[in-house]
């Protein structure tokens, strides 16, 4: 069987690969319409590869040459007025970072260990006068007395220059010698003593400034037995004189003293010695 084109007839089975693809369209599209459709499409197949390929290779080799063409040239050529400078625009690598090390904090002062400073209770030193500024009566001396009045000269820190003696009956003014001196809770002035040392507090803060001395005081034994007047005549510094002051003013009452039976006023020196 033999089929028959507009150029070429054709047998099946024959070795002519249906002679080309052109009369195989030919045969196809015999006696049928070929100004459009698929016979003109197959018609301009081989040319519409060949196009293809051909702009397909050609917008490679651009996209293969665009990285080239866009990477900035390290060398550029300056005009100048008369000529050409070179300059070479090579990358430069940034400094270094400069890490800032803060110097090291001076070491702290060596702390001074606090000296400890044993507390010693205040001691209570029996009253002295200086024997050239005291008038030393004695009992023989008061019994030879043509008077009830007993003079008694005072020191520069008793306070008052003349005390006078009677018989306690209309004399304010207090005695340093009756007849029957003032007692403490039953007991002499050394249990005074005693007892004001034992309330007495030495002050921290003069311990730490290594203040220490004798504070001298004078107070009264009123006729009920209070204790009134206490006063400073020598003193040391104002941490242990309020501190002396502060102790004997506490003093609960005395058995108060007596002349000729009745209650007198009686006024006493004691110092007080601050010592550590």
């Amino acid at each position: 069987m033999k089929f028959k084109t507009k150029n070429t007839e054709l047998t099946p089975g024959a070795d002519n690969n249906y002679a080309s693809i052109s009369d195989f369209d030919d045969l196809v599209f015999e006696h049928k319409n070929r100004d459009y459709g698929a016979y003109q499409l197959r018609k301009r197949y081989n040319r519409a590869v060949i196009t293809g390929t051909i702009i397909a290779s050609l917008l490679a080799v651009v996209v293969i040459l665009i990285p080239f063409l866009a990477r900035p040239s390290s060398e550029r050529i300056i005009s100048g007025g008369g000529g050409y400078i070179q300059v070479r625009m090579d990358k430069l690598q940034p400094p270094p970072e400069e890490i800032y090390v803060p110097p090291a904090p001076p070491p702290p002062p060596a702390s001074k260990m606090p000296v400890p400073v044993e507390y010693v209770a205040p001691v209570i030193v029996d009253s002295i006068v200086p024997a050239d500024q005291t008038q030393i009566i004695t009992d023989a001396a008061l019994a030879s007395s043509d008077s009830d009045i007993i003079d008694v000269t005072a020191g520069s820190g008793f306070g008052d220059d003349l005390l006078s003696g009677g018989d306690g009956s209309g004399n304010e003014e207090p005695l340093f010698i009756v007849e029957v001196m003032p007692t403490f809770k039953g007991g002499d002035l050394n249990k005074f003593r005693d007892w004001v040392g034992q309330r007495t507090r030495y002050p921290e803060e003069a311990i730490t400034n290594k203040i220490r001395g004798t504070v001298f005081l004078t107070f009264i034994v009123e006729k009920d037995g209070s204790v009134s007047n206490v006063t400073v005549i020598k003193g040391v510094h104002p941490m242990l004189d309020d501190e002396a002051v502060r102790a004997i003013s506490e003093s609960p009452k005395w058995s108060p003293g007596l002349q000729r039976g009745q209650p007198v006023r009686v006024r006493f020196q004691i110092p007080l010695s601050f010592t550590y």
